[in-house]
C-alpha cells in the first residue's frame, strides 16, 4: 500500500512538473542569442575581363551587428594565387571590418576562387572572386 501511494505521488509530481516546464516561456529578452555576428554587405565579386599579370584586389566588407566582440581567427583562399588580408583586431558591436582579396592574374582564361573565412560566429563564411584573365590590350 505505502509502495503505491509513494509510486502515485511521484508520477502526479512528475506530471505537474512536466505541464509547468512545457508551459513556462521563457522571455523575449532572456531568448535572444548573445554574441559576435557578421552581416556582409557582399559575399561575390566579378572583376571582368582583366590583364594577364595585373594583381587585382576585391574589398569585402562586413558589420558586427552581434554584442561582443568579432574575432577572424582563419582567412583560407582555395589556392596560393588569392592573396588575403584582413582586420586582425578584434571588430567591436557596430563596427566595420574587410576582407581583401588579391588575385595575381597569371593564368589566362576564366576563374573562380574562394577564401573561407572563419570567425566566431555561428558558421564560417565563403567569399567568391571571379573573372576571366585576358592578354594584355585585349580588355
Amino acid at each position: 500500500m505505502k509502495r503505491t501511494l509513494l509510486l502515485s505521488f511521484a508520477l502526479t509530481l512528475g506530471l505537474v512538473a512536466y505541464q509547468n516546464a512545457s508551459s513556462t516561456s521563457i522571455p523575449a529578452a532572456m531568448s535572444r542569442i548573445f554574441g559576435a555576428m557578421w552581416k556582409w554587405e557582399k559575399t561575390e565579386y566579378s572583376f571582368g575581363k582583366i590583364e594577364q599579370n595585373k594583381p587585382v584586389t576585391a574589398i569585402f566588407k562586413f558589420t558586427n551587428t552581434g554584442d561582443a566582440p568579432l574575432v577572424l581567427t582563419t582567412v583560407a583562399p582555395s589556392c596560393g594565387c588569392t592573396a588575403p588580408t584582413y582586420s586582425k583586431e578584434p571588430i567591436m558591436p557596430g563596427q566595420e571590418g574587410t576582407v581583401e582579396a588579391k588575385y595575381n592574374a597569371a593564368a589566362m582564361g576564366a576563374f573562380t576562387k574562394t577564401i573561407t573565412v572563419t570567425a566566431n560566429t555561428s558558421a564560417p563564411i565563403v567569399l567568391t572572386i571571379s573573372g576571366e584573365v585576358v592578354l594584355p590590350g585585349t580588355k
